[in-house]
């Protein structure tokens, strides 16, 4: 026979309750940040930011996008100036997001950059031996993320709990 323990409720964490949701989300990239662990710290903003697209719904390109395009035009602007004819949701959708989750790196001719490399700028092409590479500012993308602070003061928090 197997014994299960039992926990009373109040000790078990839940992740996407309220009270943690966000607080994990926002100690989570403070830390890689402190460690300039940027390859992890883009891995993780770009799946939390799909958390928090999703809501409590599902977790889609279209959310996702949607997402991306609401709280942060800055940076869909500036791929689009990067990358003339493309768009700008897609490219950080199909090429950091899918690439990070998937691939723990950016798709090919997509790299990420700290602050200096791109003067400040979210997003902007560096030429790596005469190959120009899209390059995502990963210094502001964490500070950027802490978009989180003020969604979850205006009470915009997806988590439906029970």
């Amino acid at each position: 026979m197997k014994i299960v323990r039992k926990l009373p409720a109040d000790t078990w964490y839940q992740i996407r309750s309220p009270k943690n949701f966000y607080s994990a989300m926002r100690s989570d990239v403070e830390l890689l940040l402190k460690h300039r662990a940027y390859v992890s710290l883009t891995t993780i903003i770009v799946c939390c930011l799909e958390a928090i697209a999703a809501g409590a719904g599902e977790a889609t390109r279209g959310n996702f996008a949607a997402f991306v395009a609401r709280n942060f035009p800055d940076l869909v602007t500036e791929i689009e100036g990067a990358c003339p004819g493309k768009e700008g949701t897609a490219v950080f959708c199909d090429g950091y997001r899918n690439g990070f989750a998937h691939l723990r790196a950016p798709k090919p001719k997509l790299a990420i950059a700290e602050e200096h490399e791109l003067d400040g700028h979210w997003a902007g092409l560096l030429d790596v031996n005469g190959v120009p590479i899209l390059a995502l500012n990963v210094d502001r993308l964490a500070r950027e993320f802490m978009i989180l602070e003020r969604l979850e003061m205006a009470g915009k928090n997806p988590v439906v709990t029970k």
